[in-house]
């Protein structure tokens, strides 16, 4: 594993970085209500998260809201990069992913707020068995560009700004479990390609660091193929 664990402050977007056309198929937000995984991964008996009537303020035609998905859809290509080169030859191979493209905007929207809250949760489950200082540090700096991203998303829902992924609104950010992100995330995976497991030990090690970058990297491989694929087909 890499020892420069320095955040950059410009990283190039590779714009060639696109997963081929994927079909569409069930969303997270529909197949957590189908399943019941809400409860399953510990929400609230009886909690569900509200599908919003109409999108937010910003709409669906803003320029801002253009701008800021085209960000997003930079940051987590440049985490990607940031996590491969931290891990080196220790990296994870990309996992084939499926229902990543979206039937509409609406779907993309609410899909691109859920996919930012598990990052940050599964982020914040994570960090206190981080053993090493610098890699807490690079941590915590995707995980706050994370919760920005999840907060705008939020507000553009009209979802409360601070509620979870789990639709709970909170003064404290809710951790998530290991088992949690795995319920979460896994609705998009089809193979991890001979990858480890999505999972680390709660016992901190130089050598579980390693684990937790790329349980890390699984994730930020999702968001980043998810925003490739649907940012060119719904924000123009």
């Amino acid at each position: 594993m890499s020892t420069n664990l320095r955040i950059p402050t410009t990283v190039e977007l590779n714009s060639d970085r696109r997963v081929g056309a994927d079909e569409p198929g069930v969303t997270r937000r529909s197949f957590l209500y189908r399943s019941g995984a809400l409860t399953a991964a510990g929400a609230l008996a009886g909690s569900a998260i509200g599908l919003p009537t109409s999108v937010g303020a910003q709409g669906l035609g803003s320029g801002q809201t253009r701008l800021n998905f085209r960000d997003i859809r930079r940051h987590e290509n440049d985490h990607v990069d940031f996590l491969l080169k931290a891990l080196g030859g220790n990296a994870r191979p990309k996992p084939t992913f499926q229902n990543l493209l979206q039937p509409n905007r609406r779907e993309f929207f609410e899909v691109s707020q859920d996919l930012e809250n598990t990052g940050v949760g599964a982020y914040l489950g994570a960090a206190p068995v981080i053993f090493s200082r610098d890699i807490l540090a690079a941590a915590g700096s995707i995980a706050l560009i994370e919760g920005r991203h999840a907060g705008w998303l939020n507000t553009l829902v009209n979802d409360r700004l601070t509620a979870n992924v789990f639709g709970e609104e909170q003064s404290f950010e809710r951790a998530l479990t290991i088992a949690e992100v795995q319920t979460l995330v896994s609705p998009f995976i089809v193979n991890l390609n001979g990858g480890p497991p999505l999972s680390f030990s709660l016992t901190p090690s130089a050598a579980n660091d390693i684990a937790i970058l790329n349980f890390a990297l699984a994730v930020e491989f999702l968001e980043a193929d998810f925003y490739n694929l649907n940012v060119p087909e719904f924000i123009r």
